[in-house]
């Protein structure tokens, strides 16, 4: 792994995560905590790619432009996540544990990668 696929291994890892989340959930818990589980994963990892997307093409753009693209989308995405968010708890009872673990994912992936690199490069 380089600098380079960071960004792809982040992708890959939190994908596996979400799958081993979900399948542990279920087996110690019950279905509704799986779907939980799901829903915050789901919720996290297409926030990343939004804002991988995002960032992507505000690096072509000029500074001023950047700037009002990022932030613009930036308040976007965050009214979409706490509308989702919201919905998730209030509307389909979802269990908060399960979509906070799932919203964790990447936080998980990021940690146990930064550990995987510091070991691997002996610092």
């Amino acid at each position: 792994m380089n600098d380079e696929n960071i960004v792809t291994v982040l992708k890959i890892g939190s994908w596996v995560l979400l799958a081993l989340l979900t399948f542990t959930g279920w087996y110690f818990f019950d279905r509704h905590f799986a779907v939980s589980v799901v829903a915050g994963g789901l919720l996290a990892i297409v926030n990343f790619y939004w804002l991988h997307n995002i960032l992507n093409r505000a690096v072509s753009l000029s500074k001023g432009k950047a700037q009002r693209l990022a932030m613009s989308r930036y308040f976007l995405r965050l009214a979409v996540i706490g509308i989702i968010v919201w919905l998730l708890i209030v509307r389909f009872r979802i269990n908060l544990i399960g979509l906070i673990l799932g919203l964790s994912v990447l936080i998980i992936n990021i940690f146990a990668l930064t550990i995987y690199r510091l070991i691997s490069k002996g610092g």
